[in-house]
């Protein structure tokens, strides 16, 4: 992480460098400045490289403030932190409207200070997840160093954790059970060498480790020593580990081979603990899917002459070929769109409608399931509705019209409770792939995207009603337990957090 100090009395500049250059963490002090024009000379030419701006109010020509207001217009990707007095403490709020990270008190305390670098790091670490920095300034006084002994992890629950939806609503629950901050809790001496951040879907989070220095014997395992008993619980867990992890501003990068990787190496019904650099090295050959387009077709001969029993004993029956051969769930998903696609072509268009949902479809089916056997469940399920379509018989349509009427009110009447698709698909006694692909057709989103919406409108309702109300107790209300996790839904459906849509309507 790249810093930038400003500071006007050389002692305290002299200070304040020579304690964040004992941290052991990735910052690098790219530059110093003691009056705000040459802070300002160098932010004009090295300001993209800058990731945290550490500066004091009162400095000589230009004052502090300027400076954060002229990062906040021009370069809002640095994180800036204001050092003031007590005197001046009043003074230091008004920078509050520039967005700033955080601030230190003269004289300034060191333990303090790697609490908020730690703060920063962990920001930057985020953004630089999902947004890529910007070219490196060969120009930059003081070179980038290449950060060693950290490890980054990415941790994703489910069978097919790349497929999950941002909204998804079980995995809020069972990060509840995962607690990985209580992992660490069993080694007093790392509480300062490691950070927990969000990931780029609700089923992800990204964990990086500092490993600490004059560590004994293999220190690449330390990380999986820790994360192992994750492997235990009763829901399948992929970790993937890299230790080549070369600071933060390589780490989007990172993420996207993670990612990779784990598509590749996920396995359904099984949890895995991965180094990436040590698959890097093996030449492992693609698997050849061709040789499962046989099944697909003898499935789409039996599924035309509408054979239920002999279609359901070969369905199985290839689920287990999938199974003894071990496919990675992306695989897997691969064949299951040929299989639909198969099934769509030799019914000459009478499953036209089905073939826009394909994708989604399989993506569903895997990620509500959690062994082959739910896994056949759920596409037996769906191969019966298929089946409905194919013989248009108005009595079935009306039928399903009916119950798709009765969910659709069940749901008005239970979104405020802890409802899900899975305990809907239970109330109706459908599979949850089955109630997907049933309540897409009627409503075009999914169960889970259905109740949020539902959820989503009854709190703005609330909120507009009643601005005084506490966003907890809103979202207690309409059905979340973890109101944080309410205020990040909350802003991906309207685009504005609980707090900026209060202020709107007040």
């Amino acid at each position: 992480m790249n810093i930038f100090v400003i500071e006007d009395e050389p002692p305290i500049l002299r200070e304040i460098v020579a304690i964040i250059e004992s941290f052991h963490e990735d910052y690098q002090i790219i530059g110093t400045a003691k009056s705000g024009q040459d802070a300002f000379e160098f932010l004009k030419k090295h300001g993209e490289q800058v990731d945290v701006m550490i500066t004091d109010i009162q400095i000589p020509v230009m004052n502090g403030l300027d400076l954060i207001s002229y990062t906040h217009e021009n370069l809002p990707h640095i994180l800036s932190i204001i050092l003031t007095g007590f005197c001046n403490f009043d003074y230091a709020k008004k920078a509050i409207r520039f967005k700033v990270f955080d601030y230190l008190l003269k004289p300034v305390d060191e333990e303090e200070l790697h609490k908020q670098l730690r703060k920063a790091y962990a920001a930057k670490c985020a953004d630089y997840m999902r947004n890529l920095p910007e070219e490196a300034d060969s120009e930059v006084p003081a070179s980038s160093q290449t950060s060693s002994g950290y490890q980054l992890a990415l941790i994703s629950l489910g069978s097919f954790p790349m497929y999950a939806s941002v909204y998804n609503e079980l995995f809020p629950e069972l990060w509840k059970q995962i607690e990985l901050s209580a992992l660490f809790d069993r080694y007093p001496d790392l509480k300062d060498n490691y950070w927990i951040i969000d990931g780029l879907t609700l089923a992800e989070k990204t964990l990086l480790f500092q490993v600490p220095e004059h560590t004994p014997g293999d220190s690449g395992k330390i990380l999986s020593r820790i994360l192992s008993p994750l492997l235990k619980k009763n829901f399948t867990v992929t970790i993937a580990i890299d230790s080549r992890f070369q600071g933060i501003r390589t780490v989007h990068q990172s993420i996207l081979n993670l990612h990779r990787f784990i598509n590749k190496q996920v396995r359904l019904e099984k949890s895995q603990l991965l180094f990436c650099e040590e698959a890097a090295q093996k030449t492992s050959e693609e698997t050849d899917l061709s040789s499962f387009h046989p099944h697909c077709l003898h499935l789409s001969e039996l599924f035309v002459q509408k054979k239920v029993s002999l279609f359901e004993a070969a369905l199985r029956n290839y689920l287990n070929v999938m199974h003894s051969q071990n496919l990675p769930t992306a695989s897997v998903y691969l064949l299951l769109q040929d299989l639909f696609n198969t099934l769509i072509r030799a019914s000459d268009n009478a499953l036209s409608d089905f073939s826009r949902d394909v994708q989604s479809t399989a993506g569903d089916v895997l990620m509500l399931s959690d062994s082959y056997a739910s896994l056949y469940e759920n596409l037996r399920s769906i191969f019966f509705s298929l089946f409905e379509s194919m013989l248009k018989e108005d009595t079935l349509l009306t039928d399903k019209t009916n119950i798709l009427l009765k969910i659709d009110a069940y749901m008005k009447e239970n979104y405020t409770q802890q409802i899900n698709t899975k305990s809907v698909a239970e109330q109706f006694n459908f599979t949850p792939a089955y109630l997907s692909k049933i309540f897409r057709d009627y409503k075009s989103v999914t169960p889970a995207d259905y109740i949020i919406s539902l959820r989503m409108e009854k709190a703005k309702e609330l909120f507009s009603s009643n601005p005084s109300c506490k966003i907890k107790d809103v979202a207690t209300f309409v059905g979340y337990e973890d109101s944080l996790y309410f205020s990040k839904v909350f802003k991906k459906t309207t685009g504005l957090s609980p707090k900026q849509f209060l202020e709107k309507v007040k």
